[in-house]
């Protein structure tokens, strides 16, 4: 089957199982009491991802965040199983995510990626139509300070007044135009034209496939929403501002994670995005000083031990797996990191050391 029949058939089992779905997710969110100040923190997250999940749980957790308002919606057995160990609301919507891939996308865009970028479009339309606010984050993110306090301030009006809010990509491909909006870490407030966007994106699904990005298909759907219907769109400058920084600001914009390391930023997060794998993005974390994980609960050992005790015990992980302070460690000197790693080797054969 091609691509848009393929979708179809998924699209039949989302149709005949929505309800069901949000029913169960409805009864969740009020026996965990996740939703606070009408709002749901989404991530989804497969066996191969696991130790991000991990350690944004664990860094929140090291930082003092409320992790109970987040919703994870794992796509196998094996990352239900640790999403629950790490005490953390989870849905497993077994019909419409089971037969996603529980491996690793070894680069972006490869066809596990492509894969898993249905869960990103069914979790946010399933909290968007219970009528929640949601914040999207992927695995791959660190916080330093709560960012809801930002989207929730009533007094910053000019925030207020947005439907979506994105942090930006930093690229300027071509298909990203106009907007290079981040699928990766976003805000959506609850109304009828942001259920419109999802749902619209949930009927491209077969251009999701095809083009192998989510990304570039919400952002076409951003223009021609915030065109036709007047969906009120923002993406924070990579330049302009400094709250939201990701790849782009770890790879190219060293001032910015100067900043950070001397504690001078007012960012809220940092996304490592912009980057191959998941193996880079733990050790850029690692030398970042923003890796909490424990070294005996990463890999696929570890994973296939605890998944073989398929109803987890609810907060079982957080003990052997968080670690209180920041593991570091060097690995290249060419990359951002929090203290001199001048005797790593380098990562770009053309890469300048970060630390003179």
């Amino acid at each position: 089957k091609g691509f848009l029949l393929k979708h179809f058939d998924s699209l039949k089992i989302f149709l005949k199982n929505v309800d069901s779905v949000l029913k169960d997710l409805k009864k969740l969110l009020q026996k965990r009491d996740v939703v606070k100040n009408n709002t749901v923190i989404v991530l989804t997250v497969n066996k191969g991802q696991s130790e991000l999940l991990t350690n944004f749980v664990c860094s929140a957790r090291s930082r003092g965040f409320d992790v109970g308002n987040i919703l994870v919606f794992p796509t196998d057995l094996e990352s239900k199983a640790l999403s629950e160990g790490l005490g953390v609301a989870t849905y497993f919507d077994e019909k419409n995510l089971g037969t996603l891939p529980s491996g690793e996308a070894k680069v972006y865009g490869d066809p596990i990626f492509a894969a898993m970028m249905y869960a990103k479009v069914l979790c946010v339309l399933y909290v968007s139509l219970l009528g929640h606010d949601v914040l999207f984050s992927d695995v791959d993110v660190v916080w330093f300070r709560d960012p809801l306090t930002y989207f929730h301030d009533e007094s910053n009006r000019d925030i207020q007044k947005f439907d979506i809010l994105f942090q930006h990509d930093g690229s300027s491909q071509p298909r990203y135009n106009p907007f290079s909006a981040n699928s990766g870490f976003y805000y959506v407030r609850a109304n009828k034209k942001t259920q419109y966007l999802f749902t619209s994106l949930l009927y491209d699904g077969g251009l999701i496939r095809k083009s192998k990005s989510h990304q570039q298909v919400l952002v076409q759907l951003l223009n021609e929403h915030s065109s036709m219907f007047g969906l009120n769109v923002k993406v924070f400058d990579k330049i302009e501002t400094s709250m939201f920084p990701g790849g782009y600001h770890y790879h190219l914009d060293w001032d910015t994670m100067r900043a950070i390391f001397n504690g001078e930023s007012d960012a809220f997060i940092m996304h490592m995005s912009w980057t191959e794998n998941k193996d880079n993005k733990l050790l850029f974390f690692r030398q970042m000083g923003e890796w909490y994980v424990d070294n005996k609960c990463i890999g696929e050992e570890m994973i296939d031990r605890f998944s073989s005790d398929i109803e987890a015990k609810d907060g079982e992980l957080i003990g052997p797996c968080c670690s209180a302070t920041a593991i570091f460690s060097c690995h290249f000197s060419d990359k951002p990191s929090k203290l001199p790693c001048r005797e790593s080797p380098k990562m770009d054969k053309r890469g300048k050391p970060f630390w003179p």
